[in-house]
């Protein structure tokens, strides 16, 4: 499980600025759609304390209709991100599986420039938190995980200018599947709900949606090569002031290559996700360089 920054934040008055109106408050996911890159499911085994750090370049330069046509309305964004995220494996077991929880830290840039205006802002994006993630090992080849994320509405948001985060919590139910099998295939799907509260500040309600993360690869000994993408689904629309705004609702796709080095404290991914389809969204093109390793490794309990 991954939850990175709401990267590229274009609140209110873009919004405003180019009409019609895009899905998700300001045309964002509260989830970076295809942020688990080629981690999907994968944790820790033994119990102790461990960071991911993640750094991304997200760029657009478009916004698209229900249609997923291109809108004639000058807009470019750019953005800059690098996320902490801090895990801790537990050495303990519930239900058969093992017990992790997280914080992710997000500090974002943005650069965005749209119906004329333009701006840089940066500071703090959404902090999530996922209170319980449970792993089983099914097989040891194959691991399925159950978790919930909660992307809190807090970090550098304002209603009356672009920011870095979005102005609402957002609940979220993860489930994942990955088969890995060493020097052989290894596939992953990551299947996220986003039930998202309304912005107390503005009055908007963006509609739940549901999201894909996926990958597939081959393992070479430590290296990996193989593709990772996402997918997004806005299934109900989004409301103003309890007002259903129709024929509204976020759709994207992306994928790309993937290159992992595993030299087992330490894990190292490049991914390049090509945006391939938007509506009511912008279509974003994004760079990743991720790596882990661990700060504090304990020892299990015995059972």
């Amino acid at each position: 499980m991954r939850r990175l920054p709401a990267a590229t934040a274009v609140t209110a008055w873009v919004t405003l600025a180019c009409a019609p109106v895009h899905a998700l408050e300001g045309g964002v996911s509260p989830y970076p759609v295809g942020a688990s890159g080629a981690s999907i499911a994968s944790l820790p085994p033994i119990p102790g304390l461990f960071v991911q750090e993640q750094f991304s370049y997200r760029a657009s330069n478009g916004l698209y209709d229900n249609n997923g046509n291109k809108l004639p309305v000058p807009f470019q964004s750019s953005s800059f991100a690098a996320t902490t995220r801090l895990v801790a494996a537990y050495p303990v077991t519930w239900l058969g599986a093992n017990v992790y929880s997280q914080v992710v830290l997000p500090a974002v840039t943005l650069h965005l420039d749209a119906a004329g205006s333009s701006g840089r802002y940066n500071g703090l994006s959404n902090v999530t938190l996922s209170p319980a993630i449970l792993q089983w090992s099914l097989s040891p080849n194959l691991a399925a995980i159950a978790g919930l994320d909660v992307a809190m509405a807090n970090g550098s948001y304002s209603a009356s200018r672009p920011s870095v985060a979005v102005g609402y919590t957002s609940v979220q139910p993860v489930l994942a599947l990955r088969y890995n099998e060493p020097n052989g295939p290894d596939v992953g799907l990551l299947t996220r709900f986003m039930f998202n509260r309304t912005n107390g500040d503005t009055g908007y309600r963006s509609g739940n949606a549901v999201a894909a993360d996926f990958s597939a690869g081959w393992n070479f000994g430590k290296w990996k090569l193989g593709v990772v993408g996402g997918y997004l689904n806005q299934y109900e629309d989004d409301k103003r002031q309890g007002v259903v705004i129709r024929d509204n609702r976020s759709r994207s796709f992306g994928i790309g290559p993937s290159i992992v080095y595993d030299a087992g404290p330490l894990s190292i991914n490049i991914n390049y996700q090509h945006g391939i389809y938007a509506a009511n969204t912008s279509k974003s093109h994004a760079l990743w360089l991720n790596f882990s390793l661990p700060l504090w490794v304990g020892q299990r309990a015995a059972p």
